[in-house]
């Protein structure tokens, strides 16, 4: 029967990559819990809801091998909480899990380790070497533009592809929900790894499980197989069903004859929108940006409270130009850029602008006008 000791910040490490994958409110109630495997020398912690599936391997000392599986929102609860540097996990009758410090002890009541799903195979993928900083800027830049809306399947998630026109070695990552697109691409070395023949698509819930395991800056690896996406590093992995369904031709939405050009400093334009935007509720959320050679005016008129107009100087080339947009939009976009200057390339009233920036290679994001 399990019975180990770790420290506790390395348990809580594990409790909490596994918290969110775990289903809370499942018909299958073993999707609840974490399966908890005590092996040589560690601790193995699953989490999975059939789509997404977690393991990580935490260094413990083991006095006595075992499999249990205990709910992972309560294990997580108790874990944190609890303020000793190590923890004694012992496995009691009836599938219960003891929790020891050295003032305290909890009892949790759990599941037979049988009717847990198996993780799914990843043995034959080809790994490829990614950086976490690089992975982490992609998806920064494409999260939050992905769809909500449970009636968009295709559009829930990021679309993954290899463009590597003329042999530059790019992965790129795609995402829009019908009114903004976000595209970014980086240069890969060893992206022909990856067997990757077509572009797939990674839901939403595991793009920001990727983006947990990243931010720990541990190296990693990135493959796929005919149906998941693979993400693992030394001592972790999480396995990803793609998501069925076909991703739009994004290309066609990309503007190319915007002739209207501002130059404009992205904190500057960030903040400002930021402070009109107060005015936006749910039935009046446009803004008007109203630019001419000298300067942009933003204008937020709401029947409901009142309205807010500032302005603030630009570099603009173009005849002058009245055109309504989300702030919202901008807002996450320019939040996930770091360089100084943005550059937005306008046309008409009714045709969507192009967003770059001159610190942000390879990013491009489109935002659809809305009438005011």
């Amino acid at each position: 029967m399990l019975n180990l000791r770790l420290k506790k910040d390395e348990l809580l490490k594990g409790v909490s990559q596994t918290q969110s994958i775990a289903e809370r409110r499942s018909s299958m109630p073993i999707l609840s819990n974490v399966l908890l495997e005590a092996q040589d020398g560690s601790l193995a912690i699953t989490a999975t809801d059939l789509e997404i599936s977690f393991k990580g391997t935490y260094e413990a000392e083991v006095v006595e091998q075992g499999l249990l599986t205990v709910p992972a929102r309560k294990f997580y609860e108790i874990v944190r909480v609890l303020g000793d540097e190590a923890l004694t996990l012992t496995e009691s009758e009836n599938n219960s899990l003891v929790i020891t410090g050295s003032r305290s002890t909890y009892t949790l009541h759990g599941l037979s380790a049988e009717d847990f799903p198996p993780m799914p195979d990843y043995s034959e993928v080809n790994f490829m070497e990614i950086e976490s900083d690089l992975l982490l800027d992609m998806i920064e830049k494409t999260i939050y533009s992905i769809a909500t809306e449970e009636t968009r399947y295709n559009l829930a998630g990021v679309y993954v592809e290899k463009a590597d026109q003329n042999d530059q070695g790019l992965l790129r990552m795609v995402s829009t929900d019908g009114h903004r697109l976000s595209l970014v691409e980086k240069k890969v070395a060893g992206i022909g790894k990856l067997g990757l023949e077509k572009g797939v698509i990674i839901s939403k819930k595991g793009v920001t499980e990727v983006r947990k395991l990243v931010e720990e800056g541990q190296g990693l690896q990135l493959g796929f197989t005919a149906n998941s996406a693979v993400v693992k590093s030394e001592r972790t992995v999480l396995v990803m069903r793609l998501l069925d369904g076909r991703f739009p031709d994004y290309s066609l939405v990309i503007p190319k004859k915007n002739d209207k050009i501002m130059h404009v400093g992205r904190k500057e334009f960030l903040e400002m929108l930021r402070r009109v935007s107060v005015m936006s509720s749910d039935d009046y959320k446009g803004v008007k940006f109203s630019l001419t050679p000298k300067d942009l005016s933003l204008i937020a008129v709401n029947p409901d409270l009142g309205e807010a107009r500032e302005s603030m100087p630009v570099e603009y080339e173009g005849e002058p130009l009245d055109i309504g947009f989300n702030p919202r939009y901008f807002i996450e976009a320019l939040s996930a850029l770091k360089g100084e200057t943005v550059t937005v390339a306008l046309r008409e009233t009714e045709h969507p602008c192009l967003l770059t920036s001159t610190g942000d290679g390879g990013y491009q994001g489109v935002v659809m006008p809305m009438k005011i």
